[in-house]
């Protein structure tokens, strides 16, 4: 409450309030100089409430005053109606301090709720009034430029929140007014231009036709790409189809008659306990728990005396049923008659009741897993389809992901032999290239040496000449010689060609009758291992799902486990506690009635009486202490004056004879004060 006063001093201290005041001095108002402050407030939210609550009546002013409130929807902390209203009539700053706080701080918003609310509450005009056509028409009127009011402060607001600025839409349109007049300048140089161009007109309309079909021509572009997008959705949601129904089809191969009439009657069983059974007893715990709340609500409000009573009937009644149970187990186990043989069943009523929680617990997660699974399906479509829209490819599964996999595998393994093939290529070319470097090297010394001895024997260039007569004559009986290579290797080929398909013929025939029967037994082991592993998946799910709930069960009894030994714990040390205060209080009681005084000056109350006698003494030697001071401080302060008009005489007295050996004269003026001449 304190920084709620704190809150509202600093607020009106400021503009426009200017009010003066600290903690001490707003804490004391009440009555009308605090409900016209409150009023100033109000005045200052909406100016038609500036006015002196001194001048007004005070129902007028309470009505007008909870009228505003309701406008600008201000919930009281109490909900006692009656009680709130009387203490604003009478200004009681328990009730004005919470909504100065709370107008304070959201003026801007208050202030914006004022001004729609003038527009924007609707009068109330009785029926029988409209009743009357005039009336019902102008009513009518008056409702519709309310919702045009609505509308247009709502595109205000909108144009206010864009971003956009007065200058800037200032400075667009002048840029938009520039554009338009270049724009009529081309026109009218071009309409120059043309004037003396002969059939201008026919050019003129051609050229609009021109444009029109340019237009038609973007329209037929659009509605061919809103055709294109559309059936490409429809492809899209086709191929999905078809996945759900291959994911179907592969979802009931291996699958019997019983298996499915099987999960069928288990889902028509979950179903009915679901339907039967948990929704009436949760409609039952949430309709008598209504009724509990409604007649707790009806009842008046209980005060901290009447709730005390109540815990401790609670607590008497507890403690005598666990006293019941107790004795009741005990006469059980003590009795062997078949009465109490037949109270033995409790034990196994009170499993009953676990396996029935238990089973409770299950539907209940039954229901948040089958939620959670819609969900997810409804996540994996929206992810199918944004991958569809992005990549247009469609989400592999099952055979098809596997034999994408052996696919990749197999053309990394040949990536892998063929990257060794190209690096030791690599090696061997270094290799080739380095031996052609040095023979080349070679070959030119061998040449220099050739010319310098053809030069010296008188016959240069005669190398050359036979070099190129043997080219020809080479090149001549190569080609000779590819021809007859070329007839020969045709034939060879088509020999050999035949040659290697009859050998294939003949060695994959035993090998094609071979693989017949290897083939049907294939499909017929593909058949069994999908059945094998359908059962391996719903067996797994049914372990799982046991393996979760006993997990959960542990866990849950394991917490309850914590919770009880905390408890146990917190109320050892709470009965230790009551035990010693119980034992301090019984050994005060029996020194204060013992007849011993050495045993009452044990007892705390009279150490307690002795430290408060003591410090009585105390501060009556205190305060005696305090009278003599001051009596002191008067009698020193008088002395230190005395003192010091003795000083300022004897310093006078010093001055003067200083002067009159100096050789001046010593006057004294009407104060008797000495002066030198």
């Amino acid at each position: 409450m304190s920084e709620d006063i704190k809150f509202i001093v600093s607020e009106l201290n400021k503009e426009p309030y200017n009010r003066n005041y600290n903690l001490i001095t707003f804490d004391a108002l009440s009555g009308e100089p605090l409900l016209q402050v409150l009023n100033d407030v109000f005045a200052e939210i909406d100016p038609k409430n500036k006015l002196d609550i001194r001048e007004e009546e005070p129902e007028q002013m309470a009505v007008r005053m909870l009228g505003m409130l309701r406008i600008l929807k201000y919930k009281p902390p109490d909900d006692n109606m009656s009680n709130f209203r009387q203490g604003l009539v009478s200004g009681n700053k328990y009730v004005i301090h919470p909504i100065l706080s709370w107008l304070l701080q959201r003026m801007e918003e208050l202030k914006k709720r004022a001004y729609l609310a003038k527009y924007l509450v609707k009068l109330d005009v009785p029926a029988e009034m409209l009743g009357d056509a005039d009336v019902a028409d102008t009513h009518m009127k008056y409702e519709e430029l309310i919702d045009k009011f609505k509308i247009i402060h709502r595109e205000y607001e909108s144009l206010r929140t864009s971003g956009f600025s007065t200058s800037e839409l200032r400075r667009d349109i002048t840029a938009m007014e520039e554009e338009r007049d270049l724009v009529f300048r081309r026109i009218e140089k071009m309409k120059q231009k043309i004037e003396g161009t002969p059939n201008s007109e026919t050019m003129l309309a051609s050229a609009r036709a021109l444009r029109q079909e340019r237009e038609r021509k973007k329209e037929m572009a659009q509605q061919e790409s809103d055709l294109k997008a559309a059936i490409q959705l429809s492809e899209q949601r086709t191929l999905r189809l078809q996945t759900q129904l291959k994911d179907i089809r592969k979802a009931g191969m291996g699958t019997t008659p019983e298996g499915l009439l099987q999960r069928l009657e288990e889902d028509v069983n979950v179903n009915t306990y679901i339907v039967k059974e948990k929704l009436p007893k949760e409609l039952a715990l949430k309709r008598r728990h209504v009724s509990t709340l409604q007649q707790v609500a009806t009842q008046p409000a209980m005060g901290q005396q009447e709730i005390d009573t109540v815990k401790k009937q609670i607590r008497a009644l507890t403690a005598e049923i666990n006293n019941l149970n107790e004795a009741r187990m005990k006469e059980v186990e003590e009795d062997d008659s078949p009465e109490s043989k037949v109270g033995k069943l409790s034990f196994f009523r009170q499993n009953a009741a676990i396996i029935t929680r238990k089973k409770e617990q299950a539907a209940e997660r039954l229901n948040e897993l089958r939620g959670e699974l819609a969900n997810l399906q409804e996540d994996m479509r929206d992810k199918q389809d944004q991958l569809q829209q992005f990549s247009g490819e469609q989400v592999l599964r099952g055979e098809e992901f596997k034999r994408y996999v052996n696919k990749l595998r197999g053309k990394s393994s040949a990536y892998k032999m063929k990257r060794a093939e190209l690096s030791e290529l690599r090696a061997e070319f270094g290799v080739l290239s380095r031996t052609g470097e040095i023979l080349h090297s070679k070959e030119a010394q061998m040449l220099e040496q050739l010319s310098a001895l053809e030069s010296q024997m008188g016959v240069s260039g005669f190398r050359e000449t036979q070099e190129t007569m043997e080219k020809v004559s080479s090149m001549k009986a190569e080609v000779d010689e590819r021809k007859g290579q070329t007839l020969e290797e045709m034939s060879g080929m088509v020999m050999e060609l035949n040659r290697k398909i009859a050998e294939r013929k003949a060695r994959l025939a035993p090998l094609i009758k071979e693989l017949r029967p290897l083939r049907q037994k294939a499909q017929d082991l593909t058949v069994d291992y999908n059945d094998k592993k359908h059962a391996y998946d719903s067996v797994a799910a049914g372990l799982d799902t046991n393996m979760s709930k006993l997990e959960q069960e542990v866990k849950s009894l394991h917490d309850e486990i914590v919770k009880s030994e905390t408890k146990y714990h917190l109320f050892n040390a709470e009965r230790e506690i009551l035990n010693f205060k119980q034992q301090q209080a019984s050994e005060e009681i029996k020194l204060y009635l013992s007849s011993d005084p050495h045993d009452k000056k044990k007892s705390l109350r009279e150490q307690l009486m002795a430290n408060i006698n003591e410090q009585e003494k105390l501060g009556r030697l205190l305060r005696e202490e305090q009278k003599s001071v001051k009596d002191l401080l008067q009698t020193s302060a008088k002395q230190l004056r005395m003192w010091q008009d003795v000083v300022k005489l004897l310093d006078m007295k010093r001055r003067c004879l200083d002067a009159v050996r100096n050789g001046g004269n010593v006057t004294r003026n009407s104060g008797g004060e000495a002066l030198v001449l």
